[in-house]
């Protein structure tokens, strides 16, 4: 699979990424910036996710909520943003012929946005909810501390969305002060992906009316993450919590999206838990009854990640799922077999074009890799690396990564059962 992709930059660093898809009519312009969580210190944090939120008040030609709400609602589109640890993104997806309009709205986000601190004042209350509603889940405060725990209470181990305290404490001027360093230049990427192949004059419109829109904003280069210290140390953690079922994350150190052996890894990942058919679904589920979800994931950032996996269990199960969830990951390297290695290869490609139909996909699976690492990879480019890991490959990186004295482990529930170590 392959699209007829142009990768190009204006005077004051913004790049513009713009992919022509035949068949749909919709257009998705999608706004990234390169800046997130990790970008936070302690005092600001959440004030990346806040920002995102605040961005929807208002802005010098669309006042208010409601104005920004109708011009979105006049044209039947759909608009929505996300906060992430590295960036910062935001979409409108429309009928094609109403991307102009789509642009100039996010433009005037993200250049001219009024950031009024009445709107911040209730706006953070909104958000502490959120919070409260994350901390009632045992499972994202079980997600929350491993991370925190892996990445030894680095910004990239808190929690996107920040604390009660910090959101509190930011004001309207932390916003323009935060917006004004990272949203500039070079850490901005617009997207554009859809119905806009119909001749190379419409093409060179739609990158004239990106210059139009945010050929304006200040001049900056690209700034680099500033890089982890390192992993945090190996231990096992209990959060006493009043819950009807346990809720633990299991996991070792992992790989960065710039480390060529995380295709192999990736392989490992879904064989060991990444559909029903995986072993620990066959084991801790089907055989076992131990648990009524159970998978294996991979955080994979700029200089680090980890392959962790998490399941909600019975109270009184929680000590042998977690043994026989430990079990499973450190034999996975010498059984794995290359039927096992195949059906991993047709999963993730099969899951590849259905990821890929409509625009909003397209964009984002272009967006995230030139943001990140500031180049085109083709879906085609990346199936030839997933047909290319060898058995021997995905051996040699789980025997690396996933050994006993690597994992860490965090639990949420009352204080019942046995910890894994």
């Amino acid at each position: 699979m392959k699209f007829d992709v142009s990768y190009t930059k204006l005077a004051n660093g913004v790049r513009v990424l713009t992919i022509p898809m035949a068949g749909v009519e919709s257009v998705t312009a999608m706004i990234l910036c390169k800046t997130g969580s990790r970008n936070e210190t302690l005092p600001q944090a959440g004030i990346s996710h806040v920002l995102e939120h605040m961005v929807f008040k208002g802005t010098k030609k669309y006042p208010t909520p409601m104005a920004i709400a109708e011009a979105v609602d006049s044209i039947g589109a759909e608009q929505n943003a996300f906060t992430s640890k590295e960036y910062t993104g935001y979409y409108i997806t429309s009928a094609a012929k109403h991307l102009g309009l789509t642009l100039d709205i996010q433009s005037q986000m993200l250049t001219t946005p009024t950031l009024p601190q009445d709107d911040l004042n209730r706006e953070r209350e909104v958000i502490v909810e959120e919070i409260n509603m994350y901390e009632d889940q045992p499972m994202s405060k079980a997600s929350e501390e491993f991370e925190n725990l892996m990445y030894d209470g680095s910004a990239m181990g808190r929690m996107i969305i920040g604390t009660k305290e910090t959101v509190r404490a930011t004001t309207s001027a932390d916003l323009r002060k935060y917006m004004s360093r990272w949203y500039r230049g070079g850490n901005i990427l617009v997207v554009v992906a859809g119905r806009i192949n119909v001749h190379q004059a419409q093409m060179t419109n739609v990158h004239k009316l990106i210059e139009e829109r945010f050929g304006g904003m200040r001049t900056g280069k690209i700034d680099n993450y500033e890089t982890m210290a390192d992993y945090g140390k190996v231990e096992a953690r209990h959060f006493k919590k009043k819950t009807e079922q346990a809720h633990f994350v299991m996991g070792v150190p992992g790989l960065s999206i710039l480390d060529p052996r995380r295709y192999a890894l990736q392989m490992g990942q879904v064989v060991l838990g990444g559909g029903m058919s995986s072993r620990l679904f066959n084991e801790i589920r089907e055989k076992r009854g131990l648990a009524y979800y159970v998978k294996a994931e991979l955080d994979s950032n700029f200089d680090c990640g980890y392959l962790g996996v998490r399941a909600g269990v019975n109270l009184d199960k929680l000590g042998e799922a977690m043994s026989v969830v430990k079990d499973e990951m450190l034999k996975l390297s010498d059984t794995i077999t290359e039927a096992e290695l195949a059906k991993a290869k047709e999963y993730i490609l099969g899951h590849m074009p259905l990821s890929l139909e409509d625009s909003m996909g397209v964009a984002q699976f272009f967006g995230m890799r030139a943001l990140v690492l500031d180049e085109v990879r083709q879906p085609s480019e990346v199936e030839e690396k997933i047909k290319g890991v060898t058995i021997k490959e995905v051996r040699r990186v789980l025997g690396e990564l996933v050994q006993d004295k690597l994992i860490r482990s965090v639990v949420v529930g009352p204080g019942r059962g046995v910890v894994h170590r």
